[in-house]
């Protein structure tokens, strides 16, 4: 659209303003000029008009935690992210090593850790299908990975071999490794894969952009950006993608704070920021850190012993937090929003009480996942201004909740899960994120999850007390998830003055029930007036 047109979105249903009149959307210069009633709506003189015929238009989504660029990547890789069974997923595998027979390893992600209830032979079982070609295939939470005997020997892997520092080597009972590896002991492996080069990764990153922009999402949060593995080591990627045209939507990066020797990445991170531009569509304004790990693999640190024999009864921390401490206050006075990933009740505390401590002002603090808290710090969050950058996909009764969670959690924690209208309604700020390729990366799967607590094929209501409404649920994938990624100056709304960022779906959203919102399908993304996707 150049500078001198001007587009008229006609009769539009507009979810967010409650409302049950139709609207018109003026577009002006890449950016919305008017929003008005069809009554008040302006002659249509000269001005492009698109009817969208009643259905529903909604601000380009953001999605608060995403890893894209390395989303894109396993797109071309063994993808097991669609796979069902431990039948379907060595099946998978079985076509990938038969197509790909020049690869010199076998590489993929996506496979559900609830599959394989007996883990004593995934290794025979990957064995028997790669052969002497090594693989190193992740789970869907990215915290685990099954490998082969070749992988464990080229990375000196034995019996003999002590878990290393914040990781774990699944055993067999002699003491041989079994072909799992959780948390920091991943990188045994992972550290031996072949080189990513910026190519591949910009690949990545473009076909990421286009399944997101499919989905209506037109900005979002690079949840890591450093060299914690291969397919977050995209700040070169995302500058070029910006500087030629190529990045279409917004991004926020969270520049990654390494688990040791990180008392000098302020400076780092200060340096890197400045040499992005300010009218970049790329930021890097944010600051993971990675506080602990999940709670499938018992390394989410909580507050009472998990209810089985393990190295960690109560979980783990990546960091000392008398040590992280001064990095956070000083990441705060840089500037800097942080980004923490903190899923058991010990990790959230830990994190808010370095939160806390912090001066905050003008800050986007945020924590992601959330899986395990309570009314106390949901009320301290909320005091600080802490936001909740939530996974609303998770929040179901899925396999992964009744195999992997309930049995090993004491009630008092499992009672306290993904309290997301607790936190509504203590005034807590909701972000939502996907967190994919852990899990879906489409909007409305996450709004379905959020508002019925519930995903078709999963089992009962997930503490249905914890819903959200359906608007809270909109508003969090929208304008809550843009402020998180602080581009809700430019985006995020529809409101005049704001990029022309806009979701055209297939029909009314006032014509779907609650148990029908993961059918709801995009018929057109703009972005900045433009069009980006078309069905």
């Amino acid at each position: 659209m150049s500078k001198t047109e001007r587009t008229l979105f006609v009769d539009a249903e507009l979810p967010l303003t409650g409302a049950t009149d139709r609207w018109g959307i003026l577009v002006e210069d890449h950016h919305i000029s008017a929003v008005v009633p069809m009554a008040d709506v302006p002659s249509t003189l000269g001005v492009h008009v698109i009817d969208v015929a009643g259905a529903a238009v909604l601000p380009g989504m953001t999605d608060a935690h995403v890893h894209a660029v390395e989303s894109g990547v396993e797109l071309m890789r063994c993808d097991l992210s669609d796979t069902v069974s431990r039948d379907d997923a060595l099946a998978t595998i079985a076509r990938y090593v038969t197509d790909n027979p020049d690869a010199d390893w076998i590489v993929g992600r996506g496979w559900s850790l609830s599959h394989f209830r007996h883990t004593g032979t995934m290794l025979e079982s990957l064995d028997s299908i790669t052969g002497a070609r090594p693989a190193y295939l992740s789970n869907r939470d990215g915290h685990s990975a099954w490998v082969n005997s070749a992988a464990l020997r080229l990375a000196g892997i034995t019996a003999d071999m002590a878990d290393p520092p914040g990781g774990r080597i699944e055993r067999l009972p002699d003491g041989s490794p079994a072909g799992l590896l959780h948390e920091s002991a991943m990188q045994l492996v992972s550290d031996l894969l072949p080189q990513l080069d910026d190519r591949a990764r910009m690949a990545g990153l473009l076909a990421a952009q286009s399944r997101l922009l499919s989905l209506g999402v037109t900005g979002w949060q690079e949840a890591i950006v450093g060299d914690f593995v291969p397919t977050t080591d995209v700040l070169s990627v995302y500058r070029r993608a910006a500087d030629t045209g190529e990045l279409l939507t917004r991004v926020t990066g969270n520049l990654w704070v390494p688990r040791t020797e990180f008392s000098g990445c302020v400076e780092t991170f200060v340096g890197l920021r400045a040499e992005v531009p300010a009218t970049s569509r790329f930021q890097l304004t944010g600051a993971k850190i990675m506080y602990d790990g999940v709670c499938e693999t018992f390394t989410a640190a909580v507050s009472v012993p998990y209810r089985t024999g393990t190295e960690y009864p109560t979980g783990l921390t990546f960091f000392d937090k008398s040590e992280l401490q001064p990095i956070v206050i000083a990441l705060d006075r840089a500037g800097f929003d942080l980004h923490f990933h903190a899923i058991g009740d010990r990790a959230v505390a830990d994190t808010v009480e370095m939160l806390e401590a912090t001066d905050g002002t003008g800050r986007r603090h945020q924590i992601a996942h959330l899986q395990l808290t309570n009314p106390g710090l949901i009320q301290r969050m909320a005091a600080k201004g802490i936001i909740a950058n939530i996974q609303p996909f998770w929040a179901q009764n899925d396999d992964q909740m009744t195999d992997m969670a309930l049995p090993y959690l004491p009630a008092e924690l499992f009672e306290h899960q993904y309290e997301f209208a607790t936190m509504a309604h203590c005034g807590v700020q909701l972000a939502n994120g996907s967190d994919w390729p852990v899990s879906s990366p489409n909007p409305f799967d996450q709004i379905h999850v959020a508002v019925n607590r519930s995903y078709p094929g999963s089992g009962d209501t997930f503490f249905p007390a914890e819903r959200l409404t359906r608007r809270d649920a909109l508003v969090a994938g929208t304008a809550g998830s843009a402020y998180a990624s602080r581009q809700e100056s430019v985006r995020g709304s529809l409101s005049p003055g704001l990029e022309a960022d806009l979701v055209v779906l297939e029909r009314p959203l006032s014509n779907v029930a609650d148990d029908d919102l993961h059918t709801v399908r995009v018929a057109q993304t703009y972005v900045n007036g433009q069009l980006a996707f078309e069905r």
